[in-house]
């Protein structure tokens, strides 16, 4: 609202002292920023003698090659070839240049221009456009070029672009379409748990492959439906399928039905050597997972298992079995760090006094992050920062400043299209070195575009340089919010540094904004219950406003969580519903063990990321705290 009321009174000011414009036309880059603007507006607006007039005063700016491709898109359901690859190679360096392509390829398909399709066309990934080359060869007449390449885009366990349609629908009707393909594609989907497209896949089978189709989908959705074995006795490849999978399902849900069904089918089928370990290890997980863990015989168990059961161990807190199956996990997975931690808390839980386990919390405490940070508490010592503060000089952050890449993007943000701002940013950032790369994160920061400064320092090269990574942006609205609310100051940085990075411009695919990623019912029903003004959409991006509201919603799920921080951070991300149903499901559980079963991998993963930018922000703010106070190291 603030950009569109500014271009409109730059407007208003080209029409009502066109002089005092024109006399800035060439003048300062302020200046510059403003008729660019003001160009885009009449551009906006269909004022095309006006926008050729004002752009043509802009050839010596910086974003002069934006205002060409943003008149390009405008008609580029008129454009000719000619005119998209003229500016395709004229502005190559443009990040913008191959989307345009691939949007008028995208319109040339839709308008079934084939043969300018084909002429144009280069390999490429993108489903949609697949389908639009294979229609395009049946479209030219090349007919068996364009099925042979169909099974591929079909085969898949998801729904295809609406682009593909047409072309399957000829390919059926074509009778190419096979019921082994429809199987294949059917597992797939069921999978991926697409229910839907699994149902649409069963029209096109015919008996008897039909019927153990609709077995498969059935123990799928009713993983029960499997224990009824005199429904499944025919001994075919359809048949081993159906009943592996429904008891890898019923598995997860009763272990011991599965358990029984398994018994009679494994004697019943000849199941393949690999079917019957996968099968066998899904059981054992199953009832792993209801606490029952395998015992003498632990060693003449599949590998399979390994996994699924050291996590349910974990969960279950079953720690000299956690610490069996973790050993048996491959090398490349047990020395993994969230591995490594989970071995020596299960060591150290489960053998008195083990060296092991306190040589492997040293190493891991000696890196910073979520587990080195656990790991340290573990030994009761200091956690280690690695911080490396990063050294470089005005000359050479001015070096970077005028690449021509590093010019549009920063224009790009002072003009306030952070899209192709942040478009230009990344396809810079791999061709710097690491000193560079230092250079234009700090070049960031310093114009306030700290969310990019973040990310760019993020980079493997840059991550100890907390400075960067760690920033106090905003500082006095978090402190004070800090003091209003009691929820301390590094944890209010925290959740702003995992929601947004620091980007007050921030919005999710949900519509969550602002720093702290804040929904308007949620915001609004927050600043009813503490008497704040009634915000609207465009006062979430306001930090002040943002971080208030958050602030108060904070303090009252560390109300209901009775000041436990990792409930606290899965109730901002999940929301309280779940929170109070995961924590039902597990009373008096040891908080870290809690946090690595969240069944979310979003909201785990979240928890984690909050937990561990606090612990950084504590010590920044000369504040440290342990990464779990007392109160935190269990459920209630």
């Amino acid at each position: 609202m603030k950009n569109s009321l500014l271009i409109a009174a730059l407007a208003w000011l080209v029409f009502v002292f066109p002089g005092a414009v024109e006399a800035a036309t060439s003048g300062s880059l302020y200046q510059q920023r403003v008729n660019y603007k003001i160009a885009l507006d009449h551009l906006t607006a269909g004022r095309m003698r006006s926008y050729y007039k004002m752009r043509d005063r802009l050839d010596d700016y910086v974003l002069r090659p934006y205002l060409s491709y943003l008149e390009l898109q405008s008609r580029l359901s008129r454009a000719t070839a000619a005119e998209v690859l003229d500016f395709r190679s004229e502005y190559a360096d443009l990040p913008v240049a191959n989307i345009i392509y691939y949007r008028w390829m995208k319109r040339l398909g839709k308008r079934r221009e084939w043969q300018t399709f084909l002429d144009h066309y280069e390999t490429s990934v993108d489903a949609e456009l697949r389908c639009y080359q294979l229609r395009a060869f049946y479209g030219t007449g090349e007919r068996e070029r364009a099925f042979a390449g169909i099974p591929e885009l079909w085969i898949v366990g998801e729904s295809q672009a609406k682009a593909c349609d047409p072309l399957f629908e000829v390919w059926i009707k074509a009778d190419l379409l096979t019921e082994g393909m429809v199987w294949d594609r059917l597992v797939l989907a069921l999978d991926a748990n697409e229910t839907t497209l699994a149902r649409y896949l069963l029209r096109f089978f015919d008996n008897p492959l039909k019927a153990w189709a609709q077995s498969y989908y059935n123990v799928h959705v009713k993983p029960g439906a499997i224990t009824r074995t005199s429904r499944y006795q025919t001994d075919t490849e359809y048949s081993r399928a159906v009943i592996a999978h429904g008891i890898k399902r019923l598995a997860r849900r009763d272990a011991s039905a599965a358990s029984a069904a398994w018994l009679s089918y494994r004697s019943s089928h000849t199941f393949t050597e690999a079917a019957l370990n996968e099968v066998a290890a899904a059981v054992l997980v199953g009832q792993a997972n209801e606490g029952r863990f395998p015992g003498s015989n632990a060693d003449e168990q599949p590998d399979e298992a390994a996994l699924g059961i050291a996590e349910a161990a974990i969960a279950n807190e079953s720690w000299s079995d956690a610490a069996y199956w973790i050993d048996r996990l491959p090398s490349e997975v047990r020395n993994e760090r969230r591995w490594q931690y989970w071995l020596a808390r299960s060591l150290a839980s489960s053998t008195l006094a083990s060296e092991r386990a306190q040589l492997t919390y040293q190493k891991l405490a000696a890196e910073r992050d979520y587990y080195g940070f656990l790991a340290a508490e573990q030994r009761g010592q200091p956690v280690n920062l690695n911080h490396q503060p990063s050294v470089v000089s005005a000359i050479q952050i001015n070096q970077v400043r005028r690449l021509p890449a590093v010019q549009r993007a920063t224009e790009l943000y002072a003009i306030g299209d952070l899209v192709n701002a942040r478009r230009e940013w990344y396809k810079l950032l791999p061709t710097l070195s690491t000193v560079e790369k230092i250079a234009a994160a700090k070049l960031a920061a310093n114009i306030g575009w700290t969310s990019q400064s973040v990310r760019t320092a993020n980079d493997t090269e840059l991550r100890n340089t907390l400075e960067l990574r760690f920033p106090l942006a905003y500082f006095d609205s978090f402190q004070r919010v800090s003091h209003i609310t009691t929820i301390p100051n590094s944890f209010l940085l925290a959740i702003a540094r995992q929601e947004s990075a620091f980007d007050p411009r921030a919005r999710s695919s949900a519509n969550a904004r602002g720093l702290m990623q804040l929904m308007l019912v949620t915001a609004t029903a927050v600043a009813k219950r503490v008497g704040l003004a009634r915000p609207s959409t465009t006062d979430l991006y306001d930090p002040p406003i943002n971080v208030e509201i958050a602030g108060h919603h904070l303090a009252a799920l560390f109300a209901r969580y009775g000041n436990r921080r990792p409930l606290a951070a899965a109730a901002y991300n999940a929301g309280r519903s779940r929170v109070d149903r995961w924590i039902a499901d597990a009373p008096g559980k040891s908080m870290d063990v809690w946090i690595e079963t969240i069944p979310f991998r979003e909201t785990r993963n979240y928890v984690k990321n909050v937990l561990a930018y606090a612990q950084v922000y504590s010590h920044l703010l000369g504040s440290p705290v342990p990464m779990l106070q007392v109160h935190e190291t269990s459920l209630p």
